[in-house]
């Protein structure tokens, strides 16, 4: 979509009614030009962030398991559109769609049909609310919803997902959003594998009463016509987004009746660098989460250059630690992976 094209004043009534907590989760959409002028620009930014994501669940080795993608609470279907796109149209038979939103459905089944119109792109019924067969055997997508979610709908759809293949939320990276990806994470880790970005499948370390204040999440790296088309430009000034940060949570699940297609958990399993490091003088904290647990450790310059030029530069969330001083929590050397 062209700038001039775009409806500002459809953008900043999109952008208050997300802000609104009040507001009920489908309600978002008036039209199916709301909907267009969505899914050219905050679908847009959110499928960057599933760009990222995928990236990450591949390098831990992830790939679909069913030729069924369900994509729940679809929206304009920017998250079928990314993994589509990710993995290609013959990796699947069949693209489920729901959403609150019927018109959000037909928009997405509409323009799911035109990039791929290969295959058969269909409409879900509403997913039963005591059974989990509505997902039976699929590979669920579930993208910035758990914050429109009460506390009962989450047991709920924890619930249904058991019956899934296998399982990608990508979710805001905030504290809120990243707590209750970590509810999900733990209501379903006795069905399932976690790919990533968890290097283990214990309990989350930072359900412990001193990481309370931290929560999972990443940041991703934008496109380039993010920083050179003077569209995104004007976006980024009158919607007051800074395009450069791109904060998401994420989490990447696989039924355990299925064979794994990424390593299990080891006592020397990677660690998973959450937020990005800080950098000082000298030296970098960052915060490490493994199978010890979530350190926030330091890495002194003079002590590995190598690895310190990686952490400045994030070249990698995926780390292999070499030595760790257990008693200051100094890092001594490592790896990017």
């Amino acid at each position: 979509m062209q700038e001039t094209e775009i409806n500002w004043e459809t953008l900043e009534r999109l952008r208050s009614r997300f802000l609104d907590s009040g507001t009920s989760a489908g309600v978002y959409w008036q039209s199916e030009d709301d909907l267009a002028h969505y899914h050219a620009t905050f679908a847009a930014r959110i499928g960057w962030k599933w760009d990222n994501a995928l990236a990450l669940a591949a390098q831990a080795g992830f790939q679909p398991q069913s030729r069924t993608l369900y994509d729940w609470g679809c929206g304009s279907g920017i998250a079928a559109l990314r993994v589509l796109d990710f993995y290609g149209p013959d990796a699947f038979d069949e693209i489920q769609l729901w959403d609150h939103s019927a018109l959000a459905c037909r928009f997405a089944q509409k323009t799911i049909r035109e990039a791929y119109p290969q295959l058969k792109v269909e409409i879900a019924p509403a997913p039963s609310s005591d059974s989990h067969s509505s997902f039976h055997k699929a590979l669920v997508l579930v993208s910035h919803a758990l914050n429109e979610l009460g506390y009962e709908t989450q047991q709920q759809l924890s619930q249904q997902l058991k019956g899934a293949a296998q399982v990608i939320f990508v979710e805001p990276g905030d504290h809120t959003a990243s707590r209750k990806l970590i509810a999900q994470r733990e209501a379903l880790r006795d069905a399932f594998q976690i790919a990533a970005p968890c290097t283990h499948c214990e309990t989350c370390p930072m359900l412990a009463e001193e990481n309370l204040r931290h929560w999972c999440h990443f940041f991703g790296k934008p496109p380039i016509e993010a920083f050179t088309e003077g569209f995104w430009a004007r976006f980024s000034q009158t919607m007051e987004i800074d395009l450069r940060s791109l904060p998401y949570s994420f989490l990447v699940l696989q039924s355990k009746q299925l064979p794994a297609t990424f390593p299990a958990s080891q006592p020397d399993s990677p660690s998973r660098l959450i937020g990005r490091p800080r950098q000082f003088k000298g030296y970098t904290r960052l915060l490490s989460c493994d199978s010890a647990g979530l350190r926030d450790l330091e890495l002194q310059k003079r002590d590995d250059k190598q690895l310190w030029k990686s952490l400045k530069k994030e070249q990698s969330s995926l780390y292999q630690w070499s030595e760790i001083d257990s008693s200051t929590q100094r890092l001594k050397s490592g790896s990017p992976l």
